[in-house]
């Protein structure tokens, strides 16, 4: 689905005792939310950080991915990168996709949390097969979720993801790839 897009946040984040936070960018989150996000066929990916220093070091590993010794290495990596876009707020990557798209993209929340009038994954992948021109966002959090704050700013808000037992304790890369997969196929 080409109007797919796909954001990793760490600020505005609540930590375990419920303050709320910027976590620290995972060089891992972004390659294998990369990786996902190419296979699933997500047209853009976006990293926000509001530090520079981390924004820094993203476009540092992306930029040694895609040329020189990376690129030679495995240009798969450098495939998966290609749509990956290093940001400082989730403005930033709202006004991307609406010059990309000629319209305001529709935000969807995720959250292993219960709660909130939810979406299914099936009604999430018709909305978007019907309405093909609208920019859809998947909003992905990190540390133990995102804020009441940003949950609030989405269009949309998916089921969890439930598993067999009630653990329901992912990393954000194993929950991206969840739902890029329940969405896509």
């Amino acid at each position: 689905m080409a109007n797919l897009n796909v954001i990793l946040l760490h600020d505005n984040m609540v930590d375990k005792q419920k303050n709320i936070v910027t976590t620290s960018l995972t060089m891992i989150d972004l390659h294998d939310i990369a990786r996902s996000a190419r296979t699933y066929g997500v047209n853009n990916t976006f990293v926000c950080h509001s530090s520079p220093s981390l924004r820094k070091l993203a476009s540092t590993l992306k930029a040694h991915w895609m040329t020189g010794f990376g690129e030679k290495y495995n240009g798969n990596r450098k495939d998966a990168l290609t749509k990956v876009h290093i940001v400082r707020e989730i403005d930033e990557a709202i006004t991307i996709l609406d010059e990309q798209y000629g319209t305001l993209p529709k935000l969807i929340a995720s959250s292993a949390r219960d709660g909130g009038k939810r979406i299914s994954f099936k009604e999430m992948k018709k909305m978007m097969n019907d309405d093909p021109n609208t920019p859809y966002m998947l909003m992905l959090g990190t540390g133990w979720g995102m804020s009441d704050e940003l949950l609030a700013r989405a269009d949309y808000f998916l089921e969890p993801i439930k598993g067999p037992t009630d653990y329901n304790h992912l990393s954000v890369r194993a929950a991206c790839a969840i739902m890029l997969d329940r969405i896509q196929s």
